[in-house]
C-alpha cells in the first residue's frame, strides 16, 4: 500500500530522472506571483496546482514567503485530502511513496487558507529515478470569481463556536463558493479577505477596503497588481458588506462605491453574469443598500447583474464554526443555493 502523505521535510537523495518544467507540468488555478522564474508565489485561499505524472514517489518543494502558517489540502488520485502545513521555512516535502511506477497519477495541492497564515513559493516537483512528468489535467470550461470576506474564505468552517480562529480550521476547500464551483464542474478564484468590507473593514477602518484590494496580485503588498486579462471568469459573485454593517456608514456612499466596484469588474468582464448578494447573515440596513445599489445598476441598463441573498445560517439545528462564522453544514447549503441561482441566470 501506498505511505500516502508523509507529512515531514525530507531531504531527497535519490537520483532525479524527467526535468520538471514549470510552466509544462503543472495546472495552475489563482491569483499567483510569477516575478520570480524559480517559481511562483501562492497567497490567496483557493490557490491550486495540479500534476500528472508516473513514478512511484513523488516530493515538492515549498518555501516559506511571509508568515509561516498555511495549509494546504493534498489529494492524490481523487482520493480523500490530507492536510498539509507548512511552517518555518519549508523545504522539500515527500508526499507520497510506494506508488506503483507505471501507473498515471494525478497529484493537486491545493491552498486552505488565506495570505494573513502565510504565503508560499513553489519551486518545483521531484520524482525518483525512472519517473516521468506528463502533460498536467486541462482547465476547465467554466469560471467563476468570489470576491467576499472571511465567509467566502472559510474561516473557522471546521472549528466550533466559541472557539479561537487558528489556521487549521481555515478550509476554503469547503467554503460555499469552492462547493459551487466543483457542483458546476468550474474553476474558480476566491479573492477574499477575513475583515474585508466595502467600505469598511472589521475594526471600523475605513481604508484598504475591497475596492482597493481587489486589485492586488497579493494581498498583502500593494504592489504589483493583478492582470485581469489572465482569467475572464463567466460569472463573478459578490459576498460583501456583513464588516460593513458592525458600523455607520452613509448608505449613499456604501451604494456608490458598490456602483464603482461592479462598474470596475464590468469594463474587464464585458460578458459575465454579476450576482450581488451577502449573506448567511442577511443584516439590515447593508441589505436593503446592495439591494438599492442593484437596482441603481439594472435601471442604468445592464441586465446581467443579478440580486439575491443567502439563506440565514440556523445555528441552532446547523451549529456554528469558529468566532460566529459559518460551518462546513452552512457552506454546503450555501453553495446549493448559490448553485441554484447561477443555473437559472446561465443555463449551466
Amino acid at each position: 500500500m501506498a505511505d500516502y502523505l508523509n507529512n515531514g521535510l525530507t531531504p531527497i537523495n535519490e537520483p532525479v530522472s524527467g526535468h520538471f518544467d514549470l510552466q509544462e507540468h503543472a495546472r495552475y488555478i489563482g491569483r499567483m506571483d510569477w516575478s520570480d522564474p524559480r517559481g511562483p508565489i501562492l497567497s490567496w485561499a483557493g490557490s491550486s496546482i495540479a500534476i500528472r505524472f508516473q513514478g512511484s514517489a513523488i516530493s515538492l518543494n515549498m518555501v516559506v514567503v511571509e508568515r509561516e502558517n498555511t495549509w494546504f489540502d493534498i489529494t492524490l488520485n481523487g482520493g480523500e485530502p490530507r492536510k498539509l502545513h507548512i511552517g518555518e521555512t519549508g523545504g522539500v516535502i515527500s508526499i507520497a511513496e510506494g506508488l506503483d511506477p507505471n501507473a498515471v497519477h494525478l497529484f493537486e495541492i491545493y491552498k486552505r487558507t488565506e495570505a494573513m497564515f502565510g504565503t508560499v513559493q513553489f519551486l518545483g516537483a521531484v520524482l525518483p529515478e525512472g519517473g516521468s512528468f506528463l502533460a498536467p489535467p486541462p482547465h476547465k470550461d467554466r469560471r467563476i470569481e468570489i470576491i467576499g470576506d472571511s465567509i467566502s474564505v472559510g474561516s473557522g468552517n471546521e472549528g466550533k463556536d466559541g472557539d479561537p480562529n487558528i489556521a487549521e480550521h481555515e478550509n476554503n476547500s469547503l467554503a460555499y463558493g469552492t462547493l459551487a464551483a466543483l457542483a458546476l464542474d468550474a474553476e474558480h478564484h476566491t479573492v477574499a479577505i477575513s475583515g474585508i468590507g466595502l467600505t469598511v473593514n472589521y475594526g471600523d477602518e475605513r481604508v484598504n477596503t475591497m475596492k482597493d484590494q481587489y486589485e492586488l496580485l497579493n494581498p498583502l503588498h500593494a504592489e504589483p497588481k493583478w492582470d485581469f486579462s489572465q482569467w475572464i471568469p463567466h460569472v463573478v459573485v459578490i459576498n460583501l458588506g456583513t464588516n460593513d454593517n458592525n458600523y455607520k456608514i452613509d448608505p449613499a456612499e456604501f451604494v456608490q462605491t458598490y456602483a464603482e466596484l461592479v462598474s470596475r469588474i464590468r469594463k474587464r468582464y464585458p460578458a459575465a453574469q454579476l450576482f450581488m448578494t451577502l449573506g448567511p447573515f442577511q443584516a439590515s440596513p447593508v441589505k436593503e443598500h446592495i439591494y438599492e445599489a442593484n437596482r441603481q445598476i439594472r435601471e442604468a441598463g445592464d441586465v446581467n447583474v443579478h440580486y439575491f441573498l443567502f439563506d440565514e445560517a440556523n445555528a441552532e439545528r446547523d451549529g456554528m464554526g469558529e468566532t460566529g462564522h459559518p460551518n462546513v453544514i452552512t457552506h454546503a447549503l450555501m453553495a446549493q443555493q448559490l448553485v441554484g441561482e447561477i443555473k437559472q441566470k446561465t443555463g449551466w
